[in-house]
């Protein structure tokens, strides 16, 4: 018997604590098994990755991937004695002697790109940036030479007006003249590759560090996401600006900034007392810069989270249009526009007059520096304590001590201030309680019985105090669930809880008792798959929604599946078929369709249990029937079923039933002893004495659950 040699890497990853691409198995044939002697490097040489043989492993070596001459693949766990290695198979544990009929390997498996968990922004692209330090070798070399070309610049000019002028040395200015010119073709060689070898490396590091940011918003734990979407968004646009600053030409005026004292001691060999202009005006330049950027802090701050709120209310208003439209809201929402864009141009123009004053202020700065260094040269000329050419050349180094700042500084400073503001708005993502936190291994539970249990959970909205409490509940294998209450009871919140997409504030719940929070994601929601109430689609084709996240099963299996649920009637009536696009949240859909798409896609999950947030909302009453029927018809009987519903003739589905009412989960039971209770209630109240209070009254809405299916129905 073979079987597939990735499932054999997927297991070796999961092991070694690595985490594969979704589609790193892309390039490997498809008929790697594992009774194939060459497996290992046929994949290798697919993803182009290192394997080293092992000789005799270490205790921290393992695990390894190991091939027995019987047995085949499987992975090596640890030794048993000195002389016996634990050896997994597909037909499980061997003790393979250590000789000749097993080999090691350690395959050099490249992770997805994980930086470490860091608690400020900065720190992951410092993380990011120190990786290449063979690039910052090179830059600093490439700035070294051209610091160094602008020095003989200098010296060039001081040798023409001192010794080939008076003496009219023409072949000694064509020979100073040709190295020159040679200098400056190298100046430009240098300068352009080192902008391009920037340039390059700041997009690799904006790969990198948008790919884990992307990555971290979308493991932010869906009760602690902010209110508006569209500013989270925007917060995230942030390390384009980070990229900017990183990739701009001010930067380099960091690593010129050394060479200003280099200059500075050349002046003073060449015009000694010319070197105090330079020397005050330099510091001076800093100064105005600190100022600057200190002054600019508050307006980029404003500015920036300005912005954010204005992409956050673009992306409602085109989000919400149906609604603005047919509530006559669209000035309401031109006015608060109108209110932020005002916002964002004072902001931009404070920012905008504070770098034009700087701009203006180092403008002036060099001038004055020209001027004092011309002066005092020319006096130092007349006493004969320098030369005429000394004086070119002092100017010309003062030019390049304040330069660079006086061209790169206001840009610069104003770069840094936004990405300062775009760093605390990285920082806020990263303070977000995610689903995996980054700091501890989460579980690995690759079979689940299916056994899930409520404990004294206790969850309370965000800044809010509307929950949900449940004291116990058991859901075991087969169980067949309809959850019920009124609206806003807080049923749809203790559905999430048991999907762990929310995390309860107290208790725990627990899938064959390992607590859900503990749990690794992707084998959590392969275990528990949950349908929302709302359904959105991604943007792509038919296919990829109902395959995301799943192996593709073949168009074969999609069609049967669309064939019970009847989404196969827009896959016939539509020329594309399952290649049908499908845009933004499944716009051009009705809101049955797309629920039709997810119930189909219910049908391709192997899971233990199934939640479903109200599936049939928005569904008619035959296709309703049609699909639960063929939904619950194609469940095993050890997978369990929990839905929330408000129409009573889907109870008969059930066997048990749950209540929520006032965010508690108030009654749990058969489904004929639950309403028996139920209806027995408003009866109780109605043969209460007028004006005694009702013994249940805290616990009782103003209409009871059956009431509101029965009415709903």
């Amino acid at each position: 018997m073979t079987s597939p040699f990735t499932d054999l890497i997927v297991a070796f990853t999961r092991r070694k604590g690595i985490e594969l691409a979704p589609d790193w198995a892309v390039n490997v044939p498809a008929d790697l098994s594992l009774d194939d002697s060459g497996a290992l490097d046929a994949l290798a040489a697919a993803l182009e990755w290192k394997v080293a043989p092992v000789g005799k492993p270490r205790a921290h070596d393992f695990p390894l991937l190991g091939r027995h001459a019987v047995h085949g693949w499987g992975i090596a766990e640890q030794w048993i004695d000195g002389e016996h290695i634990r050896l997994l198979t597909a037909s499980g544990m061997v003790e393979a002697p250590f000789d000749d009929t097993l080999e090691l390997f350690a395959p050099d498996v490249p992770a997805g790109v994980r930086l470490p968990a860091r608690e400020r922004a900065i720190d992951l692209f410092w993380s990011a940036i120190l990786r290449r330090k063979s690039m910052l070798v090179d830059a600093t070399v490439a700035t070294i030479v051209v610091n160094l070309i602008s020095l003989v610049t200098s010296i060039y000019s001081m040798q023409v007006y001192d010794r080939v002028i008076p003496r009219s040395g023409m072949s000694t200015l064509a020979v100073l003249t040709g190295g020159m010119v040679f200098a400056l073709i190298l100046d430009l060689m240098l300068r352009n590759t080192r902008a391009m070898m920037i340039d390059r490396e700041a997009g690799h590091i904006d790969s990198e560090v948008s790919e884990y940011f992307f990555a971290r918003m979308q493991a932010v734990r869906l009760d602690a996401r902010p209110k508006s979407i569209g500013t989270m968004a925007a917060q995230l646009r942030g390390t384009d600006q980070i990229r900017s600053l990183l990739s701009s030409a001010s930067l380099f005026v960091l690593a010129d900034l050394p060479f200003a004292l280099l200059f500075i001691v050349v002046m003073w060999t060449l015009g000694g007392i010319v070197s105090l202009v330079p020397l005050i005006a330099f510091p001076l330049s800093l100064l105005l810069a600190w100022l600057m950027g200190r002054f600019i802090k508050a307006d980029t701050n404003a500015a920036q989270v300005s912005g954010n709120r204005k992409n956050g209310l673009l992306v409602e208003s085109l989000d919400a249009a149906e609604t603005v439209k047919a509530t006559m809201g669209s000035w309401h929402m031109l006015a608060a526009w109108n209110r932020l864009i005002d916002q964002v141009h004072h902001s931009d123009l404070n920012v905008k007059r504070w770098s034009t004053l700087a701009g203006s202020g180092f403008s002036a700065l060099q001038q004055l520096a020209y001027v004092g260094v011309v002066c005092l040269g020319a006096y130092e000329v007349t006493e004969g304590h320098m030369t005429m050419g000394a004086v070119v050349a002092c100017s010309i180094l003062s030019g390049r001590v304040s330069g660079p700042i006086v061209s790169a500084l206001p840009n610069l400073v104003v770069q840094w201030g936004f990405s300062r503001s775009s760093l605390a708005a990285l920082d806020n993502i990263l303070a977000m309680p995610s689903d995996a936190p980054l700091d501890r291994q989460m579980v690995r539970y690759q079979h689940a019985v299916g056994s899930l249990k409520i404990e004294g959970v206790k969850f309370v909205h965000q800044g809010t105090k509307v929950g949900v409490a449940a004291s116990r509940a058991v859901i075991t294998p087969g169980e067949r669930i309809a959850l019920i209450g009124p609206v806003g009871s807080g049923k749809s919140t203790l559905l999430r809880l048991m999907a762990g997409l929310f995390a309860a504030q107290e208790g725990h719940v627990t899938l064959d008792g390992v607590d859900v929070r503990q749990m690794a994601e992707n084998d959590l929601r392969r275990h528990i798959c949950y349908l929302p109430q709302d359904y959105r689609l991604i943007n792509g084709t038919l296919r990829d929604n109902l395959t995301l996240g799943l192996s593709d099963p073949g168009d074969e299996k999609l069609l049967a599946a669309a064939q019970a649920t009847g989404l196969s009637q827009l896959i016939q009536s539509h020329p594309q078929g399952l290649d049908l696009q499908i845009s933004e949240g499944g716009m051009g859909l009705s809101g049955g369709q797309r629920t039709l798409v997810g119930l189909t896609r219910l049908l391709l999950v192997d899971a233990k249990i199934l939640l479903l947030d109200e599936p049939t909302a928005n569904l008619d009453q035959d296709t309703e029937t049609r699909v639960l029927g063929a939904l619950v018809q194609s469940l095993r009987p050890d997978v369990s079923l929990v839905f929330v519903t408000h129409k009573l003739q889907l109870l008969n589905l059930v066997q048990r039933l749950m209540v929520v009412a006032n965010g508690q989960l108030a009654v749990d039971g058969p489904v004929k002893d639950v309403l028996a209770q139920l209806q027995a209630r408003p009866a109780a109240a109605a043969a209460q004495p007028s004006g005694a209070p009702s013994p249940t009254s805290s616990q009782t809405p103003a209409q009871t659950p059956v009431q509101t299916i029965q009415a709903s129905s």
